[in-house]
């Protein structure tokens, strides 16, 4: 898919000039000049500071719901994480609109936004309006939009990326990961890389252990991923994540527990030394022990015999469940 998308401008040069440009810039802020994201730059195919701010609604903002492929998780609407904007809002008014679309034939929704989650959850908290531009951009323009509003505003974590990405390319928004690669203006390698750690969250078990998936730390997500590719060991991670969860050890960073869970492919490795005594019948034990490379010698101090039969195979199979 090429990422030339609105009259042949370029959006990924455009999100490029917002991260290099080392001169001022529309997109700094100012005390004398209104930013300008450069969503609405790229929206508009203008560059010009001077941005007029056509189509731009006063909007009830319980009328308005999330995209669908909006890339913000949860954990970023509340009174803390919008606290910035819940005390600019009422003293200077809402500085840029939020991004939406108008919808039809949803009786509990106007609008869907592309981006501008936490300004709705602002406006709502101040009981204000919210400011909304309208566009009909499809899908996959939306995406390109919101990338570069993100890539702007830098507050998206990694993982919030990584996992929207995901999302995206499972609504097929983009056919393959090259198509993202090149609407997004990002390297293919690194387009892999973060679907690869937003992979490890859907695995349910390992998902279930963070909260707030936002903070995953898409090193080690990765990371550990990898090393799930090899033979038996998504087994074994899944198995540490369950009795990590069955532990109940919640509250512990994201890092510590992928830490956790790398280390058991280690740790599943290590043998350690066992011995224990059964009962094979009134008389008789068996002794059973197993040296750290895993060896077990079975021993009957005072011998077996045909009646020790049933007996036996019952210690065997105790043994058997005390070995794992």
């Amino acid at each position: 898919m090429a990422s030339k998308l609105f009259g042949g401008i370029n959006l990924s040069d455009i999100a490029k000039q917002v991260k290099e440009k080392a001169d001022p810039s529309p997109y700094e802020s100012s005390s004398t000049r209104p930013r300008v994201a450069a969503a609405e730059l790229a929206l508009t195919g203008r560059t010009s500071p001077m941005l007029e701010r056509t189509n731009v609604l006063s909007v009830d903002p319980k009328r308005c719901r999330p995209w669908k492929f909006h890339n913000r998780t949860s954990a970023w609407y509340t009174k803390e994480a919008c606290q910035d904007l819940i005390d600019s809002i009422p003293k200077d008014g809402q500085m840029e609109p939020a991004l939406g679309r108008k919808l039809s034939g949803d009786p509990n929704f106007d609008f869907e936004l592309i981006y501008g989650l936490r300004r709705r959850f602002a406006a709502e908290y101040t009981n204000t309006k919210l400011k909304v531009r309208l566009t009909d951009v499809d899908d996959a323009k939306a995406a390109v939009l919101m990338h570069i509003e993100n890539a702007d505003r830098q507050d998206i974590t990694p993982m919030e990326r990584a996992l929207s990405f995901q999302q995206q390319l499972d609504g097929k928004i983009f056919s393959t990961q090259d198509a993202m690669a090149e609407a997004f203006g990002v390297s293919k390698g690194q387009v892999a890389k973060l679907l690869k750690a937003a992979q490890l969250l859907k695995v349910t078990a390992i998902g279930q252990l963070f909260p707030d998936k936002s903070a995953v730390p898409v090193e080690a997500a990765y990371g550990l991923s990898v090393l799930m590719e090899r033979p038996g060991a998504k087994d074994v991670v899944v198995k540490a994540a369950q009795n990590w969860a069955t532990r109940g050890e919640g509250g512990r960073p994201a890092a510590a527990v992928l830490k956790h869970l790398a280390a058991s492919l280690d740790r599943s490795k290590r043998i350690e030394p066992l011995k224990r005594e059964y009962n094979v019948g009134p008389s008789t034990r068996m002794t059973a022990v197993r040296n750290p490379k895993g060896k077990v010698t079975l021993a009957f101090p005072k011998g077996l015999r045909q009646a020790d039969r049933e007996g036996l195979m019952a210690a065997i199979e105790k043994l058997l469940r005390d070995l794992g």
